[in-house]
């Protein structure tokens, strides 16, 4: 028996199916979160909506931090130009957490209104040529900027190695390689980027230069992103530019476009949480949207946040306080941006006219803006704290050693805890559906005892999934129904075929599976080059974005494809037991081959003896957590399972791999408080050391 081809073989077109159902699930979500917004009448509505909108952003991030600690900032060094100065300023935003940035100070004595000046997604960070025309422009128009460097860029590149000199990640490779750790603990790497813009204000704050009264933000795509963040979360500011980075996630979604790890935010499509929020929360302070008319961050979706926007300064009496610029460009601070953007400031933070015309002003190369001499944080400063540290204090202040198995005292009411746990944290309490199986292809194959079918069904009333079975020539002496779960599903049925046959011969039943979106009912490749996209399992390639969509809609796709897991065992059920559509099922199959009917195929007479799963790679780690979900599973066979999800989150270098993205895993729902739910299990281990998760 072979693999499956393409499409199953031909009989359905898989290829759309987990994408379709994603959008579908999210396009409820924006009708509900539309006929809400439309319902708002009065601006005590809207503020209690923004209000609602500010905990569930905090929320879907793990909060912010409690304590101001001390900022402990410096003046590295001072460059004088034509009209202003560049300081090279350090800081700490959490003890020993040091944020580098350039501080363009007007010539003059000030107090200044001050702008925070928040970087995009260019490895260089504040160097970035574009972000410093910007800053000199600003400066030259009387204002102070302050530009930092975000996490994974500039000077503050988390995998930076002092000894070598080497950073095998930085810029959106790196934020994403965070970000997957941040949400298995249940936090998001958003947390640690808003609170060192927080902390920015507040050094801006502290200067005695800076007019407190008068304080703005802009940033252009990752930088608007931060900007629309701090919109959200921080009263001070007085006014906002966000650039290149206002859609709608409806028009985002459409695009097929990933997004970088920081801008994953944990159920902001379940909680209505969307673009315009960033805008309208801001209300009635004046914001300005920068746009490009040829942007993969679509156009579309920023005249719908525009016009949402509107209606709600319509209720504060002031439409003219919020606005689109936009740039005949692609996406970038363009010119036309920035000059759109000064001009704003200069309205709204100066009460000057908004009659500046850009120019071309002459940077400063990387390593004049240096903050740091070793040109990183992590060479610098040997107690320097890395955001894997920040992840390990924020789980040991929730959970008593997240990383070991609990002792237990009571172990059927601690089994039904997890059971539970383990249910509602991967979404598995999910209405039935008709099975509807279908055979494709059937061979005896009687060197190994069995007999292979190609076979799939429904998971979800939209959502195929397959396998390959293999069923026993001669009664076993108990009946045991096997799940077997490889690393890539039926494209490694291949090197899994022996193992799958042996099992049948002494099961009765085996089947290699594939849960949605894995093997043959894998989805298409997006592969999207203008988001930072590769191959399918790269960091922002099809599995990633698939896998962040469904974090979005505050669940998994991990959680999902456990939910598979358990309908491929309720098929076996039914299988043995000739019930519902697998009972026609199987009748069907038994005739027409002219080598006679199993030993199964009959009225319903097999009681199984339980039911089995066994995984290899991430597949071991779903039937890990689809035995916690159901007691029938007796037996467990876990191979090279690859982490805990707390070793993922604490370990600052893993082997990143998307499938493993989930949200608020560690400490309550991980494997080291699965294991002691399984004491009544027989759970074998095969290339993994137990011994770690104890």
């Amino acid at each position: 028996m072979d693999g499956f081809d393409s499409n199953l073989d031909g009989y359905y077109d898989v290829e759309n199916q987990l994408p379709r159902h994603l959008r579908e699930r999210a396009s409820e979500h924006f009708e509900r979160t539309r006929a809400r917004k439309a319902s708002i009448d009065s601006v005590a509505e809207h503020e209690r909506r923004a209000a609602a909108m500010r905990d569930a952003f905090l929320d879907g991030i793990g909060g912010l931090p409690d304590e101001r600690a001390p900022l402990n900032a410096r003046t590295t060094g001072t460059v004088e130009r034509d009209g202003y100065a560049v300081e090279t300023v350090v800081f700490e935003s959490l003890p020993a957490f040091h944020v580098t940035g350039n501080c363009y100070r007007p010539d003059g004595d000030g107090p200044f209104p001050a702008v925070l000046f928040l970087c995009g997604h260019a490895a260089v960070g504040k160097a970035a040529g574009s972000y410093q025309r910007a800053c000199i422009e600003l400066a030259r128009n009387g204002f102070l900027v302050f530009a930092v460097d975000p996490i994974g860029q500039g000077e503050r590149i988390q995998s930076y190695d002092p000894a070598t000199g080497e950073a095998p990640r930085r810029n959106v490779v790196e934020h994403t390689y965070l970000a997957q750790q941040c949400a298995a603990a249940g936090t998001g790497l958003a947390r640690y980027v808003v609170w060192d813009m927080v902390r920015a204000l507040d050094y801006l704050e502290q200067r005695p230069d800076v007019d407190e009264s008068r304080l703005g933000a802009t940033g252009n795509s990752g930088g608007g992103m931060q900007t629309g963040f701090l919109m959200l979360v921080d009263d001070r500011l007085d006014a906002a530019v966000p650039c290149c980075f206002v859609t709608s996630r409806e028009a985002y979604m459409e695009t097929g476009q990933a997004q970088d790890g920081e801008q994953i935010v944990y159920g902001a499509v379940a909680n209505g949480l969307d673009y315009d929020d960033f805008v309208s929360a801001f209300a009635p302070r004046p914001a300005l949207i920068g746009s490009a008319q040829s942007d993969f961050l679509c156009i579309d979706g920023a005249r719908r946040s525009l016009a949402r926007a509107r209606d709600v300064y319509d209720l504060y009496d002031c439409p003219e306080n919020v606005d689109l610029a936009v740039s005949d460009r692609t996406h970038g601070l363009t010119p036309p941006l920035r000059q759109a953007m000064v001009n704003w400031f200069r309205e709204h933070l100066r009460d000057v006219p908004p009659d500046f015309e850009t120019g071309d002003p002459a940077t400063e190369d990387e390593a004049t803006l240096r903050c740091t001499d070793a040109g990183q944080v992590h060479g610098e400063y040997a107690d320097e704290t890395h955001v894997v540290d920040l992840n390990r204090m924020w789980i040991r202040d929730r959970f008593d050693d997240a990383g070991s198995a609990p002792s237990v005292a009571d172990h059927e009411a601690y089994a039904e805890g997890i059971r539970e746990t383990v249910i509602e944290r991967l979404g598995l309490d999910r209405p039935d559906c008709g099975l509807h199986p279908r055979r494709i292809e059937r061979e005896t194959d009687a060197e190994r005892g069995v007999r292979w079918e190609k076979v799939f069904f429904y998971s979800e009333p939209d959502v195929i999934v397959a396998g390959i079975l293999a069923e026993a020539l001669e009664p076993p002496d108990a009946v045991q129904p096997t799940v077997v779960l490889p690393d890539r599903g039926t494209a490694d049925f291949g090197d899994r075929q022996e193992r799958i046959a042996a099992l049948a011969r002494q099961r009765g039943l085996a089947m290699a599976f594939d849960p949605r979106g894995v093997g043959a009912v894998q989805a298409r490749d997006v592969n999207t080059p203008l988001a930072n996209g590769g191959e399918y399992f790269d960091y922002h390639g099809t599995e990633y974005k698939l896998a962040s969509d469904a974090l979005m809609l505050g669940t998994s796709l991990f959680g999902l494809r456990v939910a598979d897991v358990l309908r491929a065992r309720e098929y076996l059920e039914r299988r043995i037991e000739g019930a519902d559509g697998a009972r026609e099922h199987v009748v069907e199959a038994a005739s027409g081959d002219g080598v006679g009917a199993p030993w199964n195929s009959g009225a319903p007479s097999t009681a199984a003896d339980g039911f089995a799963v066994e995984g290899t790679g991430v597949g071991a780690l779903h039937a890990l957590y689809a035995a916690a979900a159901e007691p029938r599973i007796r037996s467990v066979r876990l191979a090279e399972l690859p982490y805990s999800f707390h070793e993922l989150a604490t370990n600052r270098e893993y082997e990143y791999d998307p499938r493993l993205r989930v949200h608020g895993f560690v400490g309550d729902c991980d494997v080291p408080q699965l294991l002691p739910a399984l004491a009544d299990r027989d759970v074998v281990w095969d290339g993994t050391d137990p011994s770690r998760f104890r």
